[in-house]
Formats: structure tokens, sequence, C-alpha cells
């Protein structure tokens, strides 16, 4: 599953911008603290300052955090910003007044997405939260916590939101409980195994819950059983009293799921190996939860190849089918789009056309062009705003490097070079790029490692390459003076068997790729090589996607019914956008040859170091 900071945060500013405040917490505070109407304030900030210097105290702050309010609410943190710098706190002769200055001032950093700002500034009035009640130190803590979590110490946000949560009313507590989940979403997997095991009361029982919901191969009944263990541990847990709806929606989908599935694959022409990989898949998930004892539905296969696509399909509805998984090939996938709504669920093996999200049929795949757009929203995420694009000349290059450039030029991201290669041309398209960013951040024809800024120049690479073209385009821009120069890369890089000698030149590289494929130490993988000891070589990925199609029947009712949910799949964390299942994949990064998993990084990457660490 993807690192997803970005929704937690847009969670978080929803609250800031719009409501400004929270309903009150428990304790002492009075409503006071609620938010009065937002004071309409001049249309100019610098008209408000002239007009608050006319003022006395304690009008002029009044006025002041009054007019910040406004200027928060209609999308002008910086302006909120100026106005409340111009009062300070220290102008504040009440309780009121500093509470209500501390609080805009830190929503204004927050929603200009300025988190470290922001607790810089409640570090300095450690002092001043002292002094607040107790119910407006929980609505402080509950800032603190929506900073970390914009900065990126998920980990520390939740810490604080579970500890602060006996203290907020029952409003504060959904909204808390809420983003407590999304930080568990969002948190690596790794960590969060590792760290629940250290953690003692609530937030030990948050994570366990988290665990049962993300594990990546568990079938659904065995996720239904060890829900109702849970419940039975924890039953005065926070969680147990408002279940997350993705998490209660389990036993649902379990109830909802088909029993008799059929599977449209090819078992001859040129899709036929792909389609073996994808069917092994299915029933290595399939004899898997038998091993288990778990209920099982009749999978019942059928060869599309040269069959009309209409009279396939009445014949397996026919034969008691409820969902229809397949076909593969996107002609025949079009094919079965153009009979229109069919009379029961299909999960298609393959994407229509990029606008095809109002479907009458699901659609699921690897498409590279999903990670070209992951890659563009975590590189935006990092701070970066001027790219490089380096890719194939050929249509399929091309469509790949499309998806990056309009996902990045979507955030407002600029391309500041784009170049194409062929095999036979790598260094000169290598020297000629390289010149052509030197000539745009004026340092042409310096011998010196290039520097990359972020706002300045080209501060990353994306590149779509094989393995054999990677090994020679990273020593290329080596030799270029680039050593520095962070380079992205799809999961086309890699091959899936780790070749520590051979890729040694790609050191450095970043690449997405699936978990089935960065961490092959698993029940699954035993039993896959168990079951098919001859392995699926190149089909690999395919054989995973056979795994996540398999999981898909049981959960496809969930992904339907409850919004923002998702599947921790092992081809990566897959939810619906329309009719499209989208997957958002792990990163990792070349290191002495070797791909190294990565933690979902956001933000604040050190470019001189070159390491996510």
């Amino acid at each position: 599953m993807d690192f997803r900071p970005a929704r937690l945060a847009a969670m978080a500013l929803i609250v800031l911008v719009t409501g400004c405040q929270l309903p009150a917490p428990q304790g002492n505070t009075s409503d006071r603290d609620r938010a009065a109407p937002a004071r309409e304030a001049p249309q100019q900030v610098s008209t408000a300052n002239q007009r608050l210097t006319q003022l006395a105290e304690p009008v002029r702050t009044d006025t002041a955090l009054a007019w910040a309010r406004y200027y928060l609410i209609n999308d002008r943190a910086a302006d909120a910003g100026e106005l409340l710098d111009q009062v300070d706190d220290g102008n504040a002769q009440t309780q009121d007044q500093r509470y209500h200055w501390l609080r805009l001032r830190t929503q204004a950093w927050l929603a200009a997405q300025q988190p470290r700002r922001a607790l810089e500034l409640l570090d300095q009035r450690q002092a001043t939260l002292n002094g607040f009640d107790a119910g407006r130190q929980a609505r402080m803590k509950l800032l603190r916590a929506d900073a970390l979590a914009l900065d990126n110490q998920l980990l520390e946000s939740l810490r604080q939101r579970v500890a602060v949560d006996a203290l907020l009313d029952s409003d504060d507590q959904r909204y808390n409980r809420k983003l407590i989940w999304e930080a568990l979403m969002s948190l690596p997997l790794e960590t969060l195994e590792s760290r629940s095991k250290e953690a003692t009361g609530d937030l030990r029982g948050w994570m366990e819950l988290a665990l049962l919901y993300r594990d990546p191969q568990a079938n659904i009944d065995a996720q239904v059983q060890r829900l109702n263990a849970w419940r039975e541990t924890w039953q005065n847990h926070p969680a147990a009293r408002q279940l997350p709806e993705m998490v209660g929606a389990l036993q649902q989908a379990a109830r909802e799921r088909p029993q008799r599935v059929a599977v449209l694959l090819p078992e001859s022409g040129p899709l036929a190996p792909a389609a073996e990989a994808i069917r092994d898949g299915m029933m290595t998930a399939f004899y898997s939860a038998e091993q288990a004892g778990n209920p099982t539905p009749d999978l019942r296969f059928y060869d599309v190849s040269g069959a009309d696509m209409a009279t396939l399909l009445q014949r397996a509805v026919d034969d008691g089918a409820q969902l229809v998984i397949g076909p593969l090939d996107k002609e025949k996938v079009a094919e079965l789009a153009a009979l229109g709504t069919p009379p029961v669920t299909v999960l298609a093996l393959n994407y229509l056309d990029q606008g095809s999200r109002q479907a009458p049929l699901f659609q699921f795949g690897l498409a590279p062009e999903d990670e070209a757009r992951q890659i563009a929203e975590q590189a935006w995420r990092e701070g970066h705003r001027q790219a490089g694009v380096l890719y194939p000349h050929s249509e399929w290059g091309h469509r790949v490097s499309e998806a990056f450039i309009s996902a990045w030029q979507d955030q407002g991201g600029q391309v500041v070079v784009e170049s194409t290669f062929n095999d036979d041309d790598l260094g000169d398209t290598v020297k000629n790029l390289m010149a052509t960013v030197r000539r745009h951040d004026g340092s042409a024809g310096r011998r010196t490692e290039y520097r990359p800024v972020r706002g300045d120049n080209m501060s990353f690479l994306f590149m779509v390459a094989s393995p054999n073209q990677g090994r020679q385009l990273k020593p290329l821009l080596n030799f270029h003076y680039a050593r520095n120069l962070p380079v992205y890369a799809t999961s086309y890089i890699y091959d899936g068997t780790p070749a520590p000698r051979r890729d040694q030149d790609l050191d450095g590289v970043r690449f997405v790729d699936m978990p089935w494929v960065l961490y092959q130490d698993t029940r699954l993988h035993h039993l896959a090589r168990e079951t098919w000891p001859d392995g699926h070589g190149r089909y690999n990925r395919l054989f995973a996607m056979g795994l996540d199609a398999y999981r898909l029947q049981a959960r496809l009712y969930l992904l339907r019914t409850v919004t923002g949910s998702d599947l921790p799949g092992v081809t990566g964390n897959l939810h619906l956008d329309g009719a499209r299942l989208v997957r958002q994949s792990d990163w990792a990064e070349f290191r002495r040859g070797e791909p190294v998993p990565l933690p979902r990084f956001g933000g604040g990457a050190d470019l001189d170091n070159n390491s996510f660490d």
C-alpha cells in the first residue's frame, strides 16, 4: 500500500480552512471556544493592516483574529498569517485572545503546508499552552497531531491522537479516530508490525486492528475470525465502540461474496502464457484458502480463444456464475463493455481507455501508467517542481511518459527537458539532455557535479527504461556529473530477480514495484514455489495479479460500498476510481545492486544525501 500523507493531511486541512474550529472538547472549555460567524475582512490585507492601526486594544486584537479567520476560511493562509504576525500574541491581553491567536497562527502555517513552522511555534509557546485548561490543551494537541502528519511523522502523530482521544467530546473523537485510522493505513506495514509489539494500551489495540485488515495475503474468512477475536480481547477499546467502516464491512463482504465464479481466459494464442500465470495465481490463492479450511467459491474456467463474448458471457451466466473474471485481451474487454450493463458483476483483467471510469464493468490490470502517475504525485509531495523526462522512442514509452507528464503538470509541475532514446544512441542522448539542463540553469560548460535544487532547476529525472537500458543510462548520468540527480523509474527497470553484480550500475535509482516482487519470503511465496516449482519467469507479476484477482472476488462488495476503502494486495494497494481499480505500488531503491524496499516517504527528502533512510 502506498504512503498517503497527502490524503491524511487533506482531511485535516479541510477542517482547518472551512470550519477553522472543531466543536469544543470536554473539560472547562466554555462556549467562547466555539467559532463565531466569520467576520468579513477587507479584500486587501494592506487595507486590513491600515485599519487595525486605527483601533485600540482589545478591539484591535479581536478584530485581527476575526479577520484572520475569514482569510483562512477563504483559502488565504498567507494573508491570515501576515495579519496575525502584525498583532502577535504579545498584544493579547486575555487568555482567550492568546488561545485564539496561537490556534489560528498554527492553522495558518498548516494551511500554507509548512508543518515545521507550526511545530516550532507550538514548541516555543509551550509555557502558554500549559496555562490553558484541559479542553483547550486537548484541541491544541490535535493541531500538533495534524502538523506531525503533514511533516510525515505519522507514528508520532498517531501516538498524539491516541493519547488525547479520551479528553475529546464525541464530535472531536469521530474526527480524531478517522485520522487515527488513516494514519494506521499510511504507516509502512513493516513499521506497523514492529511497533505493535512494543505498543501498550489503546495504541496497541489500534495497531492490531490495522494489522488484521492490512494483511496483504489473508483471505477474508481469516480476517473475519481475527476481527471477532480482536473484539473479544479489546471490548472496551475506542475502535470497538466505533469500528472503522471498512473493517466492519468485512463481515458483510464475506456474506455477499459469490458462490460460483466464471473465469474467462484464453487457452491458446499469444496471450495464453500470460493467462496461464494468472490462472496459476488464482489457484494458489484458492488452495491457500482451502488449506486453511475456509469456504471457497466454485471456480469454472472458460476458453475465450476465438469465442464470441456475448455468447460466452451468457453461457457462464446460464451455468450459475454470480461473478465473471476476465477477459484478458483488451479488444475482448471492449467487446464485452459494448454489450452494456452485464447481468452479473464482471471484473475484466485489462483496462479500457483512461476515460472509462463509467464503464459497465470493473477493470483490473497492471497499467504502467498508474505507476507513472504515482511517481508524479510522490515527487510533488517531496517538494520537487521541475522534472526531466527520459523514455524509449516507442509508442509504449510515449504512453507511459505522457501519463507522468499529464499528472505532473496537473499538479503545477514543470518539465524542464524531455528526451527519447534508442538503444544505439544512449550516450549522445544523455550528453544532450544534461547539456540542455545546464543551459537552462546557466551552468553550461562546467565540468562540475550537477547540483539539483528544488525550484531552481531540474531536481529529479523520471526515467522509463528496461534493466539493460537502465544499466547503461545511470552510469552515463554519473559520467556527465549527474550522480546526485535523483532518478525515479517504473517497475520496468527491474525484472524481479535479484542480480547484484549486474544491477550495481543501477545503484541510487528509486522505483515502484508490487509487494509480491519486493518481499519474497512470505507464506504464499512458499506455497507458490511448492505448487509451481518451475516458477513463472517474466510472468511473475501476472501470477501476483491472479492472486489479487481471486481475493477481489470476495472484496469487490467492500470496495464498492465503503467510500475510501482499499485492498492491501500483493500487487499493491487497490482502490476503486469509478469502474477502474487503481494500484498504488511500493517503493524500492537499488543499493549494492539489490532492490531495497523503502519506507513510504513524504516531503523533506535530502537531495544531497540521495537517500531516504
